[in-house]
This record gives structure tokens, C-alpha cells and sequence, in this order.
């Protein structure tokens, strides 16, 4: 299992971890790639969500309609 690390988790809330739930903060801008991470995060640009991989791209999961 991996080890959490509070210095990659700015925005996430594992306060609902007793109850099956993640939450992330509604809206930052783009964040800096980090090679050999998968960031997930809700684009303020267009309020969807995505993931940026360690090489730069970026994918939409889903959007807010």
C-alpha cells in the first residue's frame, strides 16, 4: 500500500475516509507537471475534471455540464 504524503495532497480532504469519500477543492488552476505523478484536479478554467501525467498531458474525465 502506498504511504500518504501530506506535501502532494494540497486541496484533497480525507477527513470522509471513514465514509468511502474523497473531496477535492472545486476549481484551482492547472498545476505544475511532476515527473512520475498523475495529478487529478478540478481545472478552474472550465470547472472540469482532469488528470495531468509526469510527461505534461492532459486528460478530461468529465465535465461540468
Amino acid at each position: 500500500m502506498a504511504k500518504f504524503r501530506p506535501e502532494l495532497s494540497s486541496g484533497l480532504d480525507l477527513t470522509d475516509l471513514e465514509t468511502n469519500l474523497v473531496s477535492l477543492d472545486d476549481g484551482i488552476t492547472a498545476p505544475a507537471t511532476v515527473s512520475g505523478r498523475a495529478i487529478i484536479y478540478i481545472d478552474t478554467a472550465d470547472g472540469n475534471l482532469k488528470i495531468k501525467f509526469g510527461d505534461g498531458f492532459v486528460a478530461t474525465i468529465a465535465t461540468d455540464a
